[in-house]
């Protein structure tokens, strides 16, 4: 990878429909208010699917990672999702990660996964050892939170419910560009390939 301005920090994943980031926005308020700033919370705006996290990308390859999600992704399946509960990284004991759940056509999800997986090693990224874990993080449980705010955390989680909303046809596949900043991660577009 290159060095300096030239280096962006990438990821690939589905863009979710207003409808989601909206119930999505509501369950985040509504956990915001048990957790005692122990969380630090995603912006409802940059919550996404992500396929494949490629970390340190040279700028000059986003063309040809455009190009080959849009070869590999020819002829895919749409998957139809819903959103389906909510969970914890790695365990409900000691929270981490706080995701809301996926549904639905998990198999086409997996093939696009898998899809995308195949290319980027391809491209020289490392192959994922772990499986793929379709969730929709809304926030990370900050390191400093005691055991007493980890319980709290836990208790929220199980008494929150997401509501129901119809299912959602996942059609496009999106690179998108990471910039941590102190106040969280800003999410640019890069580039979007449409199934």
């Amino acid at each position: 990878m290159a060095d300096g301005d030239s280096t962006l920090r990438t990821f690939i994943a589905l863009p979710l429909p207003a409808e989601w980031t909206s119930v999505l926005e509501s369950v985040i308020g509504e956990l915001r208010g048990s957790t005692s700033g122990a969380v630090r919370w995603v912006q409802p705006s940059g919550i996404h699917l992500t396929l494949k996290f490629l970390g340190s990308t040279d700028a000059r390859l986003v063309p040809d990672i455009l190009t080959g999600l849009d070869r590999s992704l020819q002829g895919a399946q749409v998957p139809e999702l819903s959103l389906s509960g909510l969970g914890m990284f790695p365990n409900s004991r000691n929270p981490r990660v706080l995701w809301a759940g996926v549904s639905g056509d998990l198999d086409t999800l997996e093939d696009w996964y898998e899809r995308v997986e195949s290319l980027m090693v391809g491209l020289g990224w490392a192959a994922e050892r772990r499986p793929f874990r379709p969730h929709l993080t809304l926030g990370r449980v900050r390191d400093r939170a005691s055991s007493t705010d980890r319980g709290r955390i836990a208790t929220a989680m199980s008494q929150c419910s997401v509501p129901a909303l119809g299912p959602w046809r996942a059609n496009a596949v999106r690179l998108y560009q990471s910039e941590l900043t102190p106040q969280g991660a800003i999410y640019s577009n890069l580039g979007e390939v449409e199934i």
